[in-house]
């Protein structure tokens, strides 16, 4: 009969009949029903059919969670992990994630290995993040994927090892998983761990890129600035480093300063170049700043003449 409830209370929140959901989800939720506990709870996170109310988000997925619903357990570690209606608590949320991750929840083992692996409210352990990550990986999760393959990259905890890493990411590249993609473009890029291949770089990164994945982007643009694996051609060079750049990348932002100040690519324009390398100088690109400066003493000389 709960789900029956809970079911009707699903059908009416598609519809957009929040106030008839929140009706639903509750008769449910009052019977002890954790997946309607849950959504109710959801309800008051985001504030759809009644008033938002963080207490009411914690209250509900709390009840969930101690019923070992394990999404709402995962749910309940990021609560503590933001501090969100409750006082922030790492060792609370780690606590949470592993009773959701040991139910084999893929998420929660995935966030579960970050947290071993900074050191967030357990100790820092490169080898239970591994095996966390392992875990989620082997479920085909492709974030978990992408970051085996960036710590047998970089050797974080492990050995280093470039086949292993290639294979972790052409796993999570396959379904799509745009920072692996990316990744698995710098490999080909450099030559590590297969053989150097251009194209096979501008492949990866455009399908990343196509994304809208800003590093991606601006590593699609270098290739097109420089000629690799494609014809050289400075204004899809520019074309990619604006679509990065309006993203928020700093890099991004200091290479399409450079393109308006030296004319190539675009129209030669010192005012945008001036915009862009304000923008990568607020974000720290010292190369931007020694620009700025330059441009704008150039601007002030000839503006005293």
């Amino acid at each position: 009969m709960s789900d029956f409830i809970y079911q009707l209370g699903r059908a009416y929140e598609k519809a957009n009949n929040l106030t008839a959901a929140v009706e639903q989800y509750r008769k449910a939720a009052d019977q002890n029903y954790a997946a309607a506990q849950f959504a109710l709870g959801g309800l008051y996170a985001n504030g759809q059919g009644v008033p938002q109310n963080d207490q009411q988000y914690v209250y509900w997925v709390r009840k969930a969670a101690d019923h070992g619903y394990a999404v709402a357990q995962d749910a309940l570690g990021y609560v503590y992990l933001e501090g969100r209606g409750v006082p922030e608590d790492d060792q609370q949320a780690a606590a949470w994630f592993r009773k959701a991750a040991d139910q084999g929840y893929v998420a929660a083992q995935n966030k579960l290995g970050f947290m071993y692996q900074n050191g967030d409210g357990v100790p820092k352990d490169d080898q239970q993040a591994v095996a966390w990550f392992r875990k989620a990986a082997a479920q085909g999760y492709a974030p978990a994927q992408d970051r085996l393959g960036f710590i047998f990259q970089n050797g974080e905890g492990i050995p280093k090892d470039d086949e292993k890493a290639l294979a972790w990411l052409r796993k999570a590249a396959d379904q799509g998983y745009a920072p692996a993609q990316n990744r698995l473009g710098f490999m080909y890029r450099n030559g590590q761990g297969v053989p150097k291949d251009d194209q096979q770089a501008l492949a990866w990164f455009r399908k990343a890129a196509d994304q809208g994945y800003a590093l991606a982007q601006n590593s699609l643009a270098a290739m097109y600035a420089n000629g690799e694996g494609v014809p050289k051609d400075d204004q899809q060079a520019v074309a990619w480093y604006r679509k990065a750049a309006e993203h928020g990348l700093a890099e991004a932002r200091y290479s399409l300063g450079l393109a308006y100040a030296n004319g190539q690519g675009v129209a030669q324009d010192t005012t945008q170049a001036v915009a862009w390398f304000r923008q990568a100088a607020e974000q720290g690109v010292k190369e931007a700043k020694a620009k700025l400066d330059e441009l704008e003493a150039l601007q002030n000389a000839s503006g005293k003449r």
